[in-house]
């Protein structure tokens, strides 16, 4: 999701991830897994700004905006809910502290510093000049990295990251995005087993997690992720569904904005009608949202059910222009759901309708927006 920047991939967090751990292997072996995950997350926090955040290079940017100034707070807040990374958390709170205090959030200096979180610093650093326009070679790379010793980084952290560039063919594949998104799986099912006694197993905490980040991307969406898993639980026990099949679908419910964070900020927050290009980017989220779930194993049979919530009854919808009862069922639940809390919730384009004024609408768009049969459910339970 980090990696999705306004319809396309980045890599950031990827790279970030990659070149921590292996950078860890040479002085925090016994925390590889930690670091990986830090570097794979340490960005989670930023979801909520207008661009992604390899665009503020200059950390002057940083201390005059307070997303990015709170991102890395933000951040660990969110990977400590996930209770095996907590020393991962630590790792990602401290990964723009600067070795000579120039840093924040907290201001730190030398060897004060996380030594995770140092190598989080210098790897992100290094996806920054991976960026650079003509490409750097190695000896550019270094050249600037030197430059940064005793400021940015120690001396250490600067060796250490040479180092780990100079192995066999790495700065080339680390460098190349297609080997990249090779070198993501192979890194994980490498990485040493994981302790998961800390872990809590409800996949529905896990998407909880999810739908908190889903909903930074908007500045008045908090609890839009939480409100449609609700109204869709609710929905298909009214159906009489069975209690299995209602509790997946409010899962597949807690992500179905996954995809928007592939959306520029400025479409999601429009606060007037779309132009017919931005509505065409709006319209790519749900294939986007089915891209992101179809990597979760555990996910898989949801993706359909999840990516199909705008599609219409009468086949006018989107992404596929799927009609009546070729839109699986989860989906056709959750547009109801999902137009429901709309309606009811503060959106800038539209006057935030009573829960009366909001049946009423459905019932108008029965047969054509929506499934009747599930209109009349939404009537009495909602």
């Amino acid at each position: 999701m980090m990696d999705l920047d306004e319809n396309r991939k980045i890599y950031h967090a990827w790279r970030v991830a990659i070149l921590a751990e292996r950078m860890s292997r040479k002085i925090l072996p016994e925390y590889r897994t930690q670091i990986f995950y830090a570097g794979l997350l340490h960005d989670i926090g930023a979801i909520s700004l207008k661009e992604h955040v390899i665009h503020y290079t200059d950390i002057e940017e940083h201390f005059k905006n307070p997303i990015l100034l709170k991102h890395s707070e933000k951040s660990a807040q969110i990977v400590s809910e996930i209770g095996p990374l907590t020393i991962a958390a630590n790792m990602i709170i401290e990964h723009h502290e600067y070795w000579d205090g120039r840093g924040y959030p907290k201001g730190l200096k030398g060897n004060n510093i996380n030594l995770g979180a140092q190598i989080l610093r210098i790897a992100d650093t290094f996806d920054i000049l991976a960026r650079v326009k003509p490409p750097l070679d190695l000896n550019g790379v270094k050249t600037i990295l030197f430059a940064r010793r005793g400021s940015e980084f120690s001396d250490l952290m600067c060796e250490l990251m040479i180092a780990t560039l100079e192995e066999g063919n790495f700065f080339d594949e680390i460098m190349d995005e297609k080997r990249v998104s090779e070198m993501l799986p192979k890194a994980m099912r490498e990485l040493p087993p994981f302790d998961l006694t800390a872990c809590n197993i409800d996949i529905r905490n896990a998407v909880k997690v999810f739908a908190q980040v889903i909903d930074a991307k908007h500045s008045y969406t908090a609890g839009h992720s939480e409100r449609v898993a609700l109204y869709t639980y609710r929905l298909a026990k009214g159906m009489g569904l069975f209690e299995e099949t209602a509790k997946k679908y409010e899962i597949a419910a807690y992500l179905h904005d996954a995809g928007k964070v592939a959306v520029p900020k400025s479409i999601l927050d429009k606060p007037s009608a779309l132009t017919l290009e931005e509505f065409k980017l709006m319209k790519r989220h749900p294939v986007y949202t089915m891209e992101i779930i179809s990597m979760i194993s555990e996910l898989k049979d949801l993706v359909s059910v999840a990516g199909g919530h705008h599609e219409r009854y009468d086949g006018r919808g989107y992404p596929d222009g799927a009609s009546g009862e070729n839109i699986p069922l989860g989906a056709r639940i959750m547009a109801v759901a999902d137009s429901f809390d709309a309606m009811t919730s503060f959106r800038p384009y539209q006057k935030t309708k009573s829960k009366d004024e909001a049946k009423k609408e459905l019932i108008k768009n029965a047969g054509s927006q929506f499934d009747p049969k599930i209109v009349k459910v939404a009537v009495k339970v909602l």
